[in-house]
């Protein structure tokens, strides 16, 4: 979906999204021609396809180098041989994947703010703000409504209340879509939570939808009758939806959701692993790693539960430990920003600076490449290369971010602290 996101953002030209490669151009026509069920057909196929070409590949050339250098019989025999044994890597594979299709979930609400996005009505693109996470999602669910701000500027101000109030002064903004992870949003959701010139509208699982001047108190989900296809699309939904809740001091309700989500699916990975993340968010560390253990008892690759894990393990001092899970985190996927952070904090902890300096500057190319904000990583990277002694690193950091303007005169001086400090070492 993401993908197609980006195709379909190249087809209308928008800009500050990455450039659209052949697969994103391919799931957007996907998307458009057939929606979510073609696109996880196309997804399907092209995996089957994919495997069954590389073990046809495979025993060609097997059967050609076993032409050259084996006699008949034996020919036979171990291409069979090859053949059974191709079978039997993959067919246990197929059939578990088969018997166990009706544990996946289905429901788009689960994965994307449709919800969210079908109670925006009628908008101008230019009404609306929405996060990065938004944008992508306004694109495939109502694109007469997507287009209005980039996604970088998005993700400056999402994290910025004060330019975000700034930039509000010459925009039409009407409604505010916050969807995506909390941590891209946080600190403009808590403003938008206590303005009183803007008030809830929607809250669900997938974010909030925030609209300008008053109106009635936000319409909360009954954890007790609230019930989707299946208990345990029903468990996941209260899991999300409860971490909304507590992000928003509506402790109570959040905890009404999690205990029926838990009781409704006792076993599944991902409730498993937001109860850990809603035990981590009220600091019982020890809940958090007891509930992300089961998680990946039941899904041992399962990333989610291991950041958690981590994040509770560096609040209990064991910052060894904490590394050792990120990394395998960052095995499955070595470009994700938020694993990137952690991994850096963790080397910060454990005074690896060059690492840390070394993670911060792949997170900072990353951003840079996605044409995201890279402000406050600079702050920590000049940090990390002064306390590595290397001062020229440190002061071109730091002037670059004094360059860019984005800070707020007290940040600024910080800076110009930090710089002041670094020369007067450096000077004989």
């Amino acid at each position: 979906m993401v993908s197609a996101a980006r195709g379909l953002a190249a087809m209308r030209e928008l800009t500050g999204y990455n450039p659209a490669s052949l697969a994103d151009s391919c799931n957007a026509w996907l998307w458009e021609t057939g929606g979510a069920s073609l696109l996880v057909w196309a997804q399907w196929l092209s995996a089957f396809l994919g495997r069954t070409l590389v073990i046809f590949v495979a025993l060609v050339v097997l059967a050609a180098v076993l032409r050259l250098f084996c006699k008949s019989r034996a020919r036979r025999l171990l291409f069979t041989t090859a053949v059974l044994l191709a079978l039997a890597a993959g067919v246990p594979g197929a059939w578990t994947a088969w018997s166990k299709r009706a544990d996946g979930l289905s429901n788009l609400k689960l994965i994307a703010p449709v919800e969210l996005i079908e109670a925006l009505g009628q908008l101008d693109p230019a009404e609306l703000f929405a996060t990065v996470n938004g944008q992508a999602n306004l694109l495939l669910f109502a694109p007469s409504v997507a287009g209005g701000l980039a996604p970088d500027q998005a993700a400056v101000l999402s994290r910025n209340p004060q330019k975000w109030r700034e930039v509000l002064r010459t925009k039409k903004w009407q409604a505010a879509l916050l969807t995506g992870p909390l941590t891209e949003y946080r600190p403009l959701l808590d403003h938008l939570a206590t303005s009183p010139d803007w008030h809830l509208g929607a809250i669900n699982n997938q974010g909030y939808l925030f609209r300008r001047g008053s109106g009635p108190p936000v319409k909360l989900l009954d954890a007790g009758t609230f019930q989707l296809s299946t208990d345990d699309e029903t468990a996941v939904y209260l899991a999300q939806i409860a971490e909304r809740y507590d992000a928003v001091s509506r402790v109570t309700e959040a905890r009404a959701c999690m205990d029926r989500a838990e009781k409704l699916a006792p076993d599944n990975p991902g409730v498993l692993a937001y109860a850990a993340t809603f035990a981590a968010a009220h600091r019982r560390w020890q809940d958090a790693i007891t509930y992300s253990n089961k998680a990946l008892v039941l899904e041992p690759d399962f990333a989610q539960a291991k950041i958690v894990q981590a994040l509770a393990l560096i609040e209990l001092n064991e910052p060894g430990q904490a590394q050792e899970l990120v990394r395998q985190v960052l095995e499955q996927n070595p470009k994700d920003l938020y694993t990137l952070f952690l991994y850096a904090r963790i080397c910060k902890l454990l005074n690896d600076h060059s690492r840390e300096a070394e993670t911060l500057e792949k997170i900072i190319a990353l951003n840079a490449r996605a044409g995201l904000p890279v402000l406050h990583y600079r702050i920590y990277l000049g940090q990390a290369y002064a306390r590595l002694g290397q001062a020229k690193a440190a002061l071109e950091n730091y002037r670059a971010v004094l360059a860019g303007g984005q800070l707020n005169p007290e940040q600024s001086q910080e800076i110009r602290d930090a710089i002041a400090t670094i020369e007067s070492k450096e000077t004989p």
